[in-house]
């Protein structure tokens, strides 16, 4: 098995969209489907918002309750910007929510650090891509867990690429040759980045 992903037409973010009208009797899928891809990125933005423990999973919950009761008439339209984008403002406008109505009933919220409108976009898009990285990697390590020999190639391309560990260091403690280290490397990095594409395909 190469680790390349395959294709699934019927998971880009359009069709997703459309599974979870009502009705649909993929619709419990596509919504479990949606709260695993979106919600880690939900939390990380309101934690560099400031949000902190409880804090957070209320704004998830907000996010996605609201986006739920809307998905019946929520219609993808590229043309207009991309999703990511839309779900940024949703975040920024339940966030906002939440931090007007602590400061009216003088209750605590967060650090109270005044979100810097220059830097929010950046800020959301940095959450966006490490998210989709760790989506992507925990994915690849998924698919190369099935046998010992798949699990070791994967294991040298975490020890090369992300512990940065020397070849020659990674080769003598996996029981591979230099070489054979390099191949491993090389093809569990094609899979992440196919992976990753392929996530911004499904996630927008």
């Amino acid at each position: 098995m190469s680790g390349e992903v395959p294709k699934r037409p019927d998971n880009t973010r359009a069709s997703l969209f459309i599974q979870l009208r009502p009705g649909d009797p993929r619709r419990e899928v596509a919504w479990h489907t949606f709260f695993r891809l979106y919600a880690p990125m939900i939390s990380g933005f309101a934690r560099r918002l400031g949000a902190r423990g409880s804090e957070v999973d209320d704004l998830v919950t907000d996010v996605l309750g609201a986006f739920y009761s809307t998905s019946p008439e929520f219609v993808y339209d590229p043309s207009k910007g991309r999703f990511r984008g839309y779900l940024m403002t949703c975040v920024l406008h339940k966030f906002t929510q939440r931090r007007k109505k602590a400061e009216r009933e003088a209750k605590p919220f967060g650090d109270h650090v005044p979100v810097d409108p220059r830097s929010i976009e950046e800020t959301w898009n940095d959450v966006w891509e490490t998210t989709k990285l760790q989506q992507a990697m925990e994915a690849v390590r998924e698919r190369y867990s099935t046998n010992p020999e798949r699990q070791r190639t994967f294991q040298a391309f975490e020890m090369c690429a992300v512990l940065d560990r020397p070849t020659s260091a990674v080769a003598a403690a996996l029981g591979m040759s230099e070489e054979g280290v390099r191949a491993a490397r090389s093809r569990v990095a094609k899979a992440l980045r196919q992976t990753f594409d392929h996530l911004e395909t499904t996630t927008g």
